[in-house]
């Protein structure tokens, strides 16, 4: 049970690499962490502008030093944002995106049953590129529903890398290649699901898929083809292969598709008990949650099954806490003290879900707040507080979530089309990153992992 949240203060300011800072009118906004060794962690973020929906630029990594809030010793860039981008040599420019980071591994020197892992000290960085049309008279990025892209531009790159002897930066093993399923490196076809053309990846970090943590598993969300990004999602399985000493997306499991032709996409997979909950958010915009619930992640494809219990058209993830609870971090907007409820991203609450109760919200908790917090976010600038993660735990009663906070603002003049009303301010960019809060329990409980 939590106990108590304390809101910390900033976990990434800013970016300090040139051209991707707040003077650049850049800020860090999705994120991921992950633990390398007993008292090293490694952060992957993305730089995010004002320029319209879904701004997001380059991948930038920071190795930090005995906790995940400690000092930087390093900072770096895995992909980096191009503004006259020709994806396919035909002379049509686009602006490159990246997004949606995230990693995995196991930290160097952790055990597993007692036992040094094989596969220690490996570690695996993915993200998603994807093109999109910037007018240039205006500086504004047009919506995606108002330019036909060309769909087979939305990839996701990965690298796979190490902790480096000094133990201050990483050491990349394999270079920056698209993420492709083994047997499918070439063609058309990225994995055997060969209908899939658009392609896609969830926020939250994949999770191992068996005891001994030499297979992970993780939720991509792909489109058929249309002007629509993403419609549906597979569970896909990453391998150590002990001959190469690296990772290979050797499985694509079944289509899962929403109730009542919903879209579903940007979801994730977490374990419980001998069984898997994948929890997926809908689309078009409206209130509610898409579950599955399966104990073969690879198996006959699972029922959907539909709550409107998570009363949100937000972003949201979804973690397995120490104490055991399933927890979702969202905005609760129908009961949000801030309206319209479908501008205004505020407050960022954590929900205890219950899912042997068709899935019931049986308690709500304020992560964090901006307006009682102080920041010079104005409400007519929608403060967004969202993209929550649960950092690995450390042992002990303590524990920690970061999130991205911001104003749904432009840089510029005000652009009136769809949810953007206002222009951000000098103070605003100032005051957006990424934050954290302490969560305390009830009683100690186990590190994540074992040194």
């Amino acid at each position: 049970m939590i106990e108590q949240i304390d809101s910390k203060g900033f976990y990434i300011e800013q970016c300090n690499l040139p051209g991707e800072g707040k003077a650049d009118d850049l800020v860090p906004a999705q994120h991921n962490t992950i633990q390398l060794c007993k008292d090293r962690w490694f952060v992957i973020f993305e730089t995010r502008g004002f320029r319209g929906v879904d701004d997001n630029r380059s991948v930038i990594y920071q190795v930090r030093k005995d906790a995940p809030y400690g000092p930087v010793l390093s900072e770096g860039c895995l992909d980096k944002a191009i503004q006259d981008w020709d994806p396919l040599g035909n002379g049509r420019h686009y602006v490159k995106l990246c997004n949606h980071s995230v990693a995995f591994g196991v930290p160097a020197g952790a055990l597993i049953n007692g036992q040094t892992a094989p596969n220690a000290g490996v570690f695996v960085a993915a993200w998603r590129v994807n093109p999109r049309v910037l007018d240039r008279e205006t500086g504004y990025l047009l919506l995606e529903k108002e330019e036909v892209l060309p769909r087979e531009t939305y990839r996701c790159y990965w690298i796979q890398f190490k902790l480096n002897e000094a133990e201050d930066d990483i050491d990349i093993i394999q270079s920056k290649t698209p993420l492709r399923q083994l047997g499918y490196e070439n063609g058309k076809a990225i994995c055997s699901h060969e209908q899939l053309v658009t392609m896609n990846q969830g926020y939250v970090v994949p999770v191992p898929y068996n005891d001994r943590c030499t297979e992970w598993v993780f939720l991509l969300h792909w489109g058929f083809g249309a002007n629509v990004p993403t419609s549906i999602c597979t569970p896909i399985k990453f391998r150590w292969n002990t001959r190469t000493h690296l990772y290979e997306w050797v499985e694509t499991g079944p289509i899962l598709d929403g109730p009542d032709d919903m879209g579903i996409f940007e979801g994730g997979i977490v374990p419980y008990g001998n069984e898997w909950l994948i929890s997926i958010r809908i689309t078009p915009r409206t209130i509610g949650n898409v579950w599955f619930r399966t104990d073969d992640l690879f198996g006959p494809g699972p029922e959907p099954f539909f709550s409107d219990e998570i009363r949100s058209n937000c972003p949201r993830t979804t973690f397995v806490f120490p104490d055991g609870m399933v927890r979702v971090m969202t905005t609760d907007q129908i009961n949000s003290p801030y309206q319209n409820v479908y501008l205004r991203r505020i407050p960022l609450h954590i929900m205890d879900i219950d899912p042997d109760h068709n899935f019931v919200v049986t308690k709500t908790d304020v992560v964090f707040d901006s307006v009682k917090e102080g920041l010079p976010l104005s409400i007519e600038n929608a403060p967004t507080m969202h993209f929550c993660r649960l950092l690995p735990h450390t042992g002990g009663n303590t524990g920690h979530l970061t999130y991205f906070v911001r104003p749904r603002a432009i840089k510029g003049q005000a652009y009136t089309a769809g949810i953007f009303k206002g222009v951000v301010k000098p103070e605003e960019i100032q005051a957006s990153g990424v934050y954290y809060s302490r969560i305390t329990y009830d009683q100690d409980y186990p590190a994540t992992w074992q040194f």
